[in-house]
């Protein structure tokens, strides 16, 4: 994600990101008139087509800026990256060229602009679903989807001597040395300093920039605007990551710093270039030699980049799961899991003679001696299992929950506060928004927004929904005292309409801080509603009863009322205690993020763990799950996981494996297997009871993004949804 030295090469740092869908259209490839063309690379190719940033009547509408954030926060470490992958990944390898070929005017896609064939760049860069390129006269054309305004700089375009792209957003950097920025601006990240700078770098929510060798940084990890960076010594040259920062130091070392910890890693040199990735570094020693590193001790994910290849090398670029390089004969080499493989295994990259090269999320581009970029996307893994695409192939910014409606159709609840329905079959009717909140929805910094939404099982006598989001509460600290909090809501369906004016508040949890608010709601079979409840990131809150932060809490809704909002189960197990919460059902969870019952009803209950495991538990009433005393089988000293009082998990995974686990939903056709995910590595697994009541997993699918929930319809059909990408239908082996 950053721009390599320009001391040393002192011109191109090609970086695009393309949606793995809509870009998939199209090959990212032009056709200069003046030169014979060749064949494009055969592989999947990715295909942008740009648009003048001054010309924003020409540009497709933007869509509404969310948060790109981590919602089951994983906190102690830097907002997820990838995990191991290991299945192999065999690819047609590509033909040489040295213009890019033409290719046939592509099927329009909403709010995607395409890349003009004749485009010529000094640069180039890239965010996740957009990309920008600068041209010798100092112009920039953006092209790939209009998220947020990433397209269009407003009033006009500047002359720009840099450009570097975000996630989301785009930074510059005029020829009068002032920064001008665009696109998503929740978190600051388009809202840059005042002053002379010389260097710049967009990271995925946050960008620094250089004077004189100082730093300074804004956006996410910097909550009060721009911030001098002190921990850092004098830096020649900078790049960033997801929340990290890198550059080179006077001595040619390589400089990491974690953003939101400020922790300071030293890596001695001498470099000549680096390249940074969601997570890890690479560099290029001044013998050509490469070497690749995770940002810090706390992220060791196995992802093949650590392994590069004894290849000479002349530039080094690194992306979300793999890396490439320039070789000394001009060549392009990759190595790592861009798509998931063997650490150390070779990737696929054009043929032909390149001088610049850079790397997006999992797309990579390289400029040819004549400033034409060919650009390839490293193919997804050979799934396990087949992976549709649900509602047309509609792209998702941000869906956090699914479940189906009695008329056939499927609600998805967006984090803003929407709740819309989708049918699933073809040619069928557009979204019909059910339900918008997003006046009431707190949303979207860090992990807030609206979590989760259920109806009634028993729907024609209960016509209700019942929504989980933050809110302001005029009483979330006793009579008459606002504050932040997490509500739980009723609301009336009226042929399919859900009644906004009988939004009935059924609990607010005071909950300050922004982060582990939990989010599962499930019913019973008796007809109880269970909600899981994060400990907001006060860990000690979650082995106390007198509290309902780091519970699974039981209550009874039917029949609500403004003076009775629900009831308190008799059977609950701590309702005879006087020093617990009598809506305490199990308790000792950091952040639970999903749950489900199985239909023998076993509840299986994913709880988003630290720095060490994510775990899976099967909770019983008045269960303590151990936090913060153990994190999966992990524990503090002389305490045990299945010591007497805890109830130990039934699966476990550790940093090998991801970082954030996502539940899931129980397959009633998989012999109600519990299906998981990690929002990091994006694979998804099912949990099974083998035939000695032990239990194993398997691996299911490798989702494109990273995932946020999962959702099942009516007929058992199981649904993934991950952020910036559509919903997929998992067709699972077995069914």
């Amino acid at each position: 994600m950053g721009r390599r030295s320009t001391e040393k090469w002192g011109g191109v740092y090609v970086l695009i990101a393309c949606t793995a869908l809509a870009l998939a259209l199209y090959s990212c490839s032009g056709t200069p008139a003046r030169q014979q063309p060749t064949p494009p690379p055969t592989i999947a190719s990715i295909a942008p087509t740009p648009i003048p940033a001054t010309h924003a009547a020409t540009a497709p509408l933007a869509r509404s800026a969310e948060t790109p954030t981590l919602l089951p926060s994983t906190n102690s470490r830097p907002t997820p990256s990838p995990i191991p992958e290991t299945s192999t990944n065999q690819q047609s390898t590509p033909q040489p060229l040295t213009a890019p070929t033409a290719i046939p005017t592509p099927t329009p896609v909403p709010d995607f602009v395409p890349l003009p064939a004749d485009a010529q760049f000094t640069q180039i860069t890239a965010g996740r679903f957009h990309a920008c390129g600068l041209q010798a006269d100092g112009s920039a054309l953006c092209w790939g989807r209009n998220i947020s305004g990433a397209l269009i700089f407003p009033g006009g375009n500047p002359t720009l001597s840099r450009i570097s792209a975000g996630e989301y957003f785009t930074c510059g950097l005029s020829i009068d040395y002032t920064i001008a920025c665009w696109g998503q601006n929740n978190l600051g990240q388009a809202s840059p300093p005042n002053g002379r700078f010389d260097e710049i770098a967009a990271g995925s929510d946050h960008a620094c920039a250089l004077n004189a060798g100082n730093l300074t940084c804004w956006g996410r990890g910097f909550r009060y605007g721009p911030e001098a960076i002190q921990e850092v010594p004098q830096l020649s040259a900078i790049h960033a990551g997801l929340k990290f920062t890198c550059g080179l130091t006077p001595n040619a070392d390589m400089a990491c710093l974690d953003n939101g910890r400020r922790e300071l890693t030293i890596t001695p040199g001498p470099f000549a270039d680096i390249g940074i990735g969601l997570h890890h570094a690479c560099a290029m020693r001044v013998d050509g030699n490469a070497f690749c590193r995770v940002a810090n001790s706390r992220h060791q994910y196995n992802t093949g980049v650590s392994h590069p290849p004894p290849t000479k090398f002349v530039q080094i670029s690194a992306g979300w799961h793999h890396a490439c390089g320039i070789t000394e004969a001009s060549d392009i080499e990759c190595w790592g899991s861009g798509a998931p493989g063997a650490a150390g295994q070779r990737m696929s990259a054009p043929e032909g003679k390149f001088e610049e090269l850079a790397i997006g999320w999992r797309n990579s581009c390289a400029l040819n001696t004549d400033g034409y970029a060919t650009c390839w996307r490293q193919p997804d893994v050979q799934n396990p299992s087949g992976l549709q695409e649900a509602f047309g192939g509609i792209e998702f910014e941000q869906p956090t929950d699914l479940f189906p409606l009695p008329d056939g159709r499927l609600a998805v609840v967006e984090r803003r506060g929407i709740i819309a329905a989708y049918s699933d079959e073809p040619n069928a009717a557009p979204r019909y928004t059910m339900l918008d909140l997003t006046d009431k929805t707190i949303c979207c910094d860090y992990e807030t927004g609206m979590f989760s939404a259920v109806l009634d099982p028993q729907f024609e006598e209960f016509p209700f929904l019942y929504v989980y989001y933050r809110v302001v509460s005029k009483h979330a600290y006793g009579e008459n005292m606002p504050g932040l909090a997490t509500r739980l809501a009723r609301l009336r369906v009226e042929r399919g309409k859900i009644v906004r004016d009988s939004e009935l508040t059924i609990l607010d949890v005071a909950q300050p801080r922004n982060q582990h608010f939990g989010g599962a709601m499930r019913f019973s079979a008796d007809g109880m509603l269970y909600l899981g409840i994060g400990e907001n990131r006060r860990t000690q809150k979650a082995q106390r009863l007198d509290t309902l932060q780091g519970k699974i809490i039981r209550i009874d809704v039917r029949d609500s009322t403004p003076e009775q909002p629900y009831r308190v189960p008799p059977d609950n197990p701590f309702v005879d205690n006087p020093n617990a919460l009598p809506e305490i059902w199990a308790y000792g969870l950091r952040n639970p993020w999903r749950m489900d019952f199985a239909s023998d009803g076993r509840l299986f209950i994913a709880d988003v763990g630290n720095s060490a495991q994510e775990e899976i538990s099967l909770a019983a009433a008045g269960d303590n799950l151990g936090w913060p005393l153990c994190q999966g089988n992990v524990c503090i000293k002389d305490v045990e996981a299945n010591d007497e009082g805890l109830t130990a998990p039934i699966y476990t995974y550790g940093r090998d494996e991801g970082c954030a686990i996502i539940g899931g939903v129980t397959a009633p056709r998989l012999n109600n297997g519990f299906i998981f995910g990690d929002y990091c590595s994006g694979r998804v697994w099912i949990l099974e009871q083998d035939e000695r009541e032990g239990w194993r997993t398997r691996l299911l699918a490798q989702m494109e993004g990273q995932i946020l929930s999962f959702g099942m319809d009516d007929d058992g059909t199981v649904y993934a949804l991950t952020r910036g990408n559509p919903i997929m239908r998992l067709q699972i082996d077995g069914e």
